[in-house]
């Protein structure tokens, strides 16, 4: 079917024309919706709002153009706007989470919310000790704990300086990560 002529037919209301370019294109519109939003289910619903918007709205189409143009600037459109959404809908739960939190703090007197809080610290920074593999966190502990030097490290376990260091470097850089949210939550 000819691609100018496809765009005529689907503004005229021709059903098959419009079958025939959806069986064509539906799965490379699902993987370019897929490029924006990383979710397969969501770019399929995406997909298929674009497809549905062309038909309601296939009179308004300027047949001197092909159709291909406007659903991948529709979906372009769509996902972007359902990005953003998702921003906005993450940023809300973030900022009612917080202010959740600070309530609860203010509903108990002082002393008691700074025990919650340093229980709750302990608790993120077990939980990021966890993930640490077994050589980094045993390297934390005989620096940050046991107050070895890196050098007796090194030479108690056999490695060299640097290996000590980038083992320290990288733990501290998971706790950053793992208690960026709890720090957040105090702000």
């Amino acid at each position: 079917m000819d691609k100018d002529n496809l765009t005529t037919l689907i503004a005229q209301g021709d059903r098959k024309a419009f079958e025939h370019f959806y069986k064509k294109e539906y799965k490379k519109a699902v993987f370019y919706t897929n490029l924006y939003l990383s979710d397969y289910e969501l770019s399929k619903d995406i997909a298929q709002d674009a497809f549905v918007a062309i038909w309601v709205n296939k009179e308004s189409l300027d047949t001197d153009y092909p159709i291909q143009p406007y659903l991948y600037s529709i979906i372009r459109n769509k996902a972007i706007n359902l990005l953003k959404r998702l921003s906005v809908d993450s940023k809300v739960k973030n900022e009612l989470l917080k202010r959740e939190y600070k309530a609860n703090l203010a509903a108990i007197d002082d002393s008691s919310a700074e025990s919650i809080i340093a229980f709750q610290l302990k608790d993120y920074i077990s939980k990021a000790f966890s993930e640490l593999p077994d050589k980094i966190s045993n390297t934390f502990i005989e620096s940050r704990i046991k107050g070895m030097s890196y050098k007796e490290i090194a030479d108690k376990n056999n490695l060299s300086v640097k290996v000590v260091e980038y083992h320290i470097s990288q733990a501290l850089k998971l706790f950053r990560e793992k208690l960026k949210d709890f720090i957040m939550l105090l702000l």
